[in-house]
């Protein structure tokens, strides 16, 4: 649609630029009664189509993207799950050494003990309150050798305190890494969710997919039908016309050669279909077919299909040869007479401009109208013109009333159709339009 277009000024600046974007598309089918269905793709409706397909693959790129992050994270979780298993594997190294020490220290702490003991049951009491040695090892000697065994124990009970210590911290690591294990396995869970996503996303797009193959093969279908339709169209209004005795391409560039003058810059279409070969052919193909269709159809418009007089009438003389109804020679009759009551309705068999509008000698008061191309229809013996030198006609506008004017028998129409000056039969242009309008 144009900017200037009085339509487009009266929509929004938005709703201008949804249209810009998403021009209306018409589609049509062919129906079983030989008509033809259409439907219209609004802009809203394609807006609203392309945002889906847009959410959607948003929506599909996120999961792949949560997927692949999610897988990361996990790898990363399991390297850290690995390195406390390390760690857990040397806590309990280190818990049996420990152990071992602990046995250690008790055996001897226990050697110790029974040392003392053993002293104490030897020792004779009457010796030492009288202050007499006992033998060769002295009490004191034997305390001396007890002090320094218990500081030796002490020393190792301190080195495993810090080991307990060091202990306590690995029993955090170890409370670590069941949080671990637990974040890993919501992790896991996640990215399940995410993949189970992803996978449905991909089969929606897949049935997109499908569906556009589908929307693509009715598309080409319908083009080749349209063009199948508008061919077969084609051949018929050409034969039609060729039987009137008409030149059409002769007809048809003289009616190019008239055509008003276009142009502009020039802006790609920007259709995707068109980047595919076999669409890119049809199309040119329809266009092809459709331009031809269309340059036949005006033909048609100022071409005179219809008769002059819709009812009340019949033929008196044909166009040929005759027997003069004045004179009872032999003569040439070039054109058709409709006898009918005087005031019958005299009508334009196709548009044209009034080029003459008088008397003439034979002919009595005429009206002659000239429908481009080098065709002009004559009208003659009216009773009265309603048109005037100069005017536009249209197909089917009164321009004069039957009568008995000029050289006349009685009230009737006297119609002729010349090509560049040469008569033709009006019949074989009535019977071709029966075939054009019918069509």
């Amino acid at each position: 649609m144009s900017e200037f277009d009085p339509q487009e000024l009266s929509l929004s600046a938005w709703r201008r630029a949804l249209r810009r974007a998403f021009p209306e598309r018409h589609v049509m089918v062919r129906a079983d009664t030989g008509g033809f269905r259409s439907w219209t793709l609004g802009s809203v409706f394609q807006a609203t189509v392309a945002g889906v397909a847009v959410i959607l693959l948003g929506v599909f790129t996120y999961g792949v993207a949560t997927a692949v992050w999610v897988d990361a994270l996990i790898d990363a979780k399991n390297a850290e799950v690995s390195h406390a298993e390390d760690n857990y594997k040397q806590l309990l190294a280190e818990v049996a050494l420990y152990r071992d020490q602990v046995a250690v220290v008790t055996r001897g702490l226990e050697d110790n003990h029974a040392v003392l003991a053993r002293y104490m049951d030897h020792v004779d009491p009457e010796a030492a309150e009288a202050g007499t040695p006992a033998g060769p090892s002295t009490t004191e000697d034997t305390l001396a050798e007890a002090g320094r065994a218990r500081d030796a124990l002490l020393a190792q009970l301190a080195t495993m305190e810090e080991g307990m210590a060091e202990l306590s911290e690995a029993h955090q690591l170890l409370s670590q890494f069941d949080n671990f294990e637990l974040e890993m396995r919501k992790m896991v869970l996640q990215r399940d969710l995410a993949l189970d996503e992803n996978k449905a996303l991909t089969d929606r797009v897949g049935d997109l997919e499908g569906l556009v193959i589908e929307m693509e093969t009715a598309q080409a279908a319908l083009l080749e039908h349209f063009g199948s339709v508008a061919q077969t169209r084609i051949a018929d209004l050409e034969t039609t016309l060729s039987d009137a005795g008409l030149d059409v391409e002769h007809l048809l560039e003289q009616a190019l050669a008239n055509t008003d003058g276009q142009g502009g810059p020039f802006v790609p279409a920007g259709l995707p279909m068109l980047d595919r070969a076999a669409f890119k052919d049809t199309v040119v193909s329809l266009n092809h077919h459709v331009d031809r269709l269309g340059a036949l159809k005006g033909l048609t418009d100022q071409l005179p299909l219809t008769r002059p007089v819709v009812s009340g009438y019949r033929v008196s003389s044909p166009f040929g040869v005759r027997q003069d109804p004045i004179n009872g020679r032999m003569a040439r009759h070039e054109g058709i007479d409709y006898a009918a009551a005087s005031g019958t309705p005299v009508l334009a068999p196709a548009a044209g401009k009034v080029v003459y509008v008088g008397w003439r000698r034979g002919y009595g008061r005429t009206i002659e109208i000239s429908h481009g191309l080098g065709l002009t229809t004559r009208y003659g013996h009216l009773s009265a013109a309603t048109v005037s030198a100069g005017d536009l006609v249209t197909r089917g506008q009164q321009v004069g009333r039957i009568g008995n004017t000029g050289r006349s028998t009685g009230s009737h129409l006297h119609y002729e159709i010349r090509v560049n000056g040469h008569p033709r039969n009006p019949a074989r242009f009535i019977e071709a339009g029966k075939h054009v309008f019918q069509g």
